[in-house]
């Protein structure tokens, strides 16, 4: 077994274990765990895209906006059956892919960041101001949680195991794309696009294809996200909630997919224990942002890489 795959089974057996040797479970299995997982799948689909394109897209709570808002809807107002409305929600959340990578993947570093707020806020703003579509700042409130195969959700812990097995599952299809021939393109493109196009590539295609992906999983993390807090209200997709999200890639390691989630168990735990001492949470996370990438600029999943440069400069310089 290689190093790589011995890590991966301990991370398993790690979480495996979580609800069952966490001291007060009922709060850190939900605080801890679920949500991390939650926040670890939304980090996912803006680090795919970052780590085999380049790009980073703060439009990815528009997509799992998109989803969540369409679950809410369908559920509360109508009726309809998860089994139903969840894979419309999906579907829904990645087509908006289609629409917004049709127009910002025509631009470049950071007016492409600012395309994809921009495309968030006006999300934020929507919600707010369609009161008859979306409930306006409330939102929807008491959205019920999913039953499935007899199952009900609510309990704690089936919830975090799905959550569980849902992150698993993308962070393998993603670990999967990367190794085929296109996640291969995509590195190239990312590395050299002139190149690529000289060699007789079409690059709009790859890189509408990594985006759509990416919106995809995003969908997938705002329909988890209405089943975890049980509502949705445009401060889910506000200016804060993508800073947040950002926050918890560039801690995690941007350019690492295991960093989606090292970064959001780090700010999951942490902002569950600060808030036990002080109402200015919020700040203490800046503060915890800028110790780290003080102390790893490539964020915590590139600590072992950060060592292993210098030794190998000190050795260099000692010879």
């Amino acid at each position: 077994m290689t190093r790589t795959r011995s890590i991966y089974a301990l991370v398993m057996v790690i979480a495996l274990a979580f609800p069952f040797v966490t001291p007060d479970p009922e709060f850190w299995v939900s605080s801890g765990g679920t949500r991390a997982l939650w926040l670890g799948v939304a980090a996912l689909s803006m680090s795919f895209l970052n780590r085999n394109l380049g790009l980073m897209s703060l439009g990815q709570l528009f997509f799992s906006g998109v989803a969540g808002y369409i679950v809410a809807i369908t559920s509360v107002n109508h009726n309809i059956k998860f089994s139903t409305s969840v894979p419309i929600a999906i579907a829904a959340g990645t087509l908006s892919g289609v629409l917004v990578g049709y127009i910002a993947l025509k631009t470049k570093g950071v007016y492409f960041f600012m395309l994809t707020l921009a495309v968030t806020l006006g999300l934020y703003s929507f919600a707010n101001q369609a009161q008859e579509i979306t409930r306006g700042h409330t939102g929807f409130n008491g959205i019920p949680h999913p039953i499935m195969f007899g199952l009900n959700f609510e309990d704690v812990n089936l919830l975090y195991y799905l959550f569980l097995l849902i992150a698993v599952v993308l962070f393998a299809l993603c670990k999967f794309v990367e190794r085929t021939s296109f996640g291969i393109a995509l590195q190239g493109v990312r590395d050299n696009e002139d190149r690529m196009i000289s060699m007789g590539y079409r690059v709009m295609p790859l890189k509408m294809i990594a985006f759509v992906f990416s919106a995809f999983i995003a969908s997938i993390a705002g329909v988890m996200g209405v089943f975890y807090v049980t509502n949705i209200s445009p401060d889910s997709v506000g200016l804060l909630r993508s800073i947040d999200l950002l926050v918890i890639v560039v801690v995690g390691g941007a350019t690492y997919l295991g960093g989606a989630f090292v970064g959001a168990v780090l700010i999951a735990v942490f902002e569950a224990i600060i808030q036990d001492f002080t109402v200015y949470y919020v700040g203490a996370t800046g503060i915890l942002f800028i110790v780290v990438l003080l102390l790893a600029p490539q964020g915590l999943m590139g600590i072992s890489a950060q060592i292993r440069a210098r030794r190998a400069k000190l050795e260099g310089a000692a010879s």
